[in-house]
């Protein structure tokens, strides 16, 4: 990243890493969602040729290869990377999955596959436009995604937009529930089909969602760091990963944005054990919930 940006004139040549470490990376919290979600500006300046795609793709693959990692699911909003370059969405598409490809070869220990993200932030028409890129896309994707700020933007404005996808019964996950109340978990199984949830940290406080959750094994892809970061949870210790799993809920553990949050998943599950309390059996519980609900086949 460092590289890059002063590639592009945006950090100066005698910049430190461990300076731009200091600026680029979130290790507390902010005062909200929305602050942290503002901080990724710069990856939409130096994310602007396919070729930095690729290299960001393989470098990624070659990060969790490192850490012991066989399976990853990566995610990333056309709408969001090519906004600022103007970059083709296709063009964009094509660097990612040169850099997958490429990783294949020297990591075949790891079976990737890519989530495709519509941006609520930019609006209904944006996120219709996603659906249909990823409908054309979709043997290059292995689901897609609702992402964003879901407080202005809930879940019900995007049923039409999402129908292309509920109609071909395609793979779908959608952040709900995270700064908001279970009213929008609901939303997004209702409404836009959902068979994860992003997040859905508050979905304990919905009795009969706890048991449709249940009942139809959708799986909360919970994530302690980055909830703690965006205050969503007050403390580590009393993120409701372990109520959940323990109420029946399938659960997983990850990572959300390990190069924003300097997390990775090994870190998590260390924040499991020695600040949530869960058992190393609790723990691979969640790694059997997270196979089973995975879209990577």
């Amino acid at each position: 990243m460092l590289r890059l940006a002063q590639e592009r004139g945006l950090e100066g040549q005698s910049t430190s890493l461990d300076a731009f470490k200091k600026r680029l990376l979130l290790t507390e919290p902010l005062t909200d969602l929305s602050s942290v979600l503002a901080t990724f500006q710069l990856f939409q300046c130096v994310l602007d040729r396919p070729d930095v795609l690729e290299q960001v793709a393989f470098e990624v693959v070659e990060d969790v290869a490192r850490e012991g990692t066989e399976k990853v699911e990566l995610r990333w909003s056309p709408g969001f990377v090519c906004e600022l370059s103007k970059l083709p969405w296709a063009d964009a598409l094509d660097g990612f999955e040169a850099g997958l490809a490429r990783a294949r070869l020297s990591y075949p220990q790891v079976q990737t596959g890519m989530l495709c993200i519509a941006s609520r932030d930019y609006g209904v028409d944006s996120a219709a436009e996603t659906v249909e890129f990823f409908v054309k896309n979709r043997d290059r994707f292995i689901g897609i995604d609702l992402a964003g700020n879901e407080e202005d933007f809930p879940c019900r404005l995007f049923e039409r937009a999402f129908k292309p996808v509920r109609d071909k019964d395609l793979r779908i996950t959608v952040h709900a529930g995270e700064a908001t109340g279970p009213d929008n978990v609901w939303e997004a199984i209702e409404y836009l089909g959902a068979q994860r949830i992003g997040h859905g940290i508050n979905s304990l406080k919905d009795a009969s969602l706890v048991e449709r959750l249940k009942r139809d094994s959708i799986c909360l892809e919970m994530c302690p760091t980055s909830n703690w970061l965006t205050r969503c949870v007050p403390s580590l210790e009393e993120h409701p990963l372990p109520k959940a799993l323990r109420a029946g809920i399938p659960v997983c553990i990850n990572t959300d944005d390990p190069g924003v949050f300097a997390v990775t998943l090994r870190d998590e599950i260390k924040i499991c054990r020695e600040r949530m309390g869960m058992s190393d059996a609790e723990i691979q519980a969640c790694f059997a919930h997270a196979e089973k609900a995975s879209f990577l086949r």
